[in-house]
């Protein structure tokens, strides 16, 4: 029994020893899809990432949701600062769709945690049209542009002045 327990003692010590070795701090990987850029106010901005899901509608196979997030940290800025944008497209053969428009959803967010407070802001489409490129029935590339005037939503209402976003993104539909 002696001989049992003097054998656990250094395999816990092991365990431990190994357990509590350091590593490297986790750094998240950097994204960059190079699928498009998005303009907002002037200034450009990398999209990171664009995708889409089938709208679940009548023709759900030419409807499209995307989700699109592009990079808008300043120089200078040391936390995140990004754009993210939904967009509901009723049927992508249409070539363009103009917004705002009934019964399709759209959301336009800003979150910067540069700043003490507000730290996200969301946006509302007043003005703009969405032109789509549509891919093949077989898949492929399709490219989608946006010209649009926004202004800030808050507790339901419209405050502040308009700004504009514009801009283009390419995503693979397979």
């Amino acid at each position: 029994m002696q001989r049992f327990s003097s054998l656990i003692l250094p395999a816990i010590a092991a365990v431990l020893l190994t357990a509590c070795s350091a590593s490297e701090d986790y750094m998240p990987p950097v994204y960059s899809c190079d699928c498009g850029t998005l303009v907002l106010d002037g200034d450009s901005l990398q999209v990171l990432g664009a995708e889409f899901v089938y709208l679940q509608q009548e023709d759900s196979l030419f409807s499209r949701r995307y989700f699109v997030t592009a990079d808008a940290q300043a120089e200078g800025e040391s936390e995140e600062h990004g754009v993210s944008l939904i967009l509901d497209v009723p049927n992508v053969q249409q070539g363009a769709v103009f917004y705002p428009a009934d019964g399709v959803f759209t959301q336009i967010d800003e979150t910067n945690f540069n700043v003490a407070f507000d730290t996200t802001q969301t946006f509302r489409i007043t003005n703009g049209v969405a032109s789509i490129m549509a891919a093949p029935l077989t898949g492929g590339e399709e490219t989608v542009t946006l010209d649009f005037l926004i202004r800030r939503e808050q507790n339901g209402e419209l405050v502040g002045f308009e700004r504009t976003l514009k801009g283009n993104f390419k995503l693979e539909i397979n």
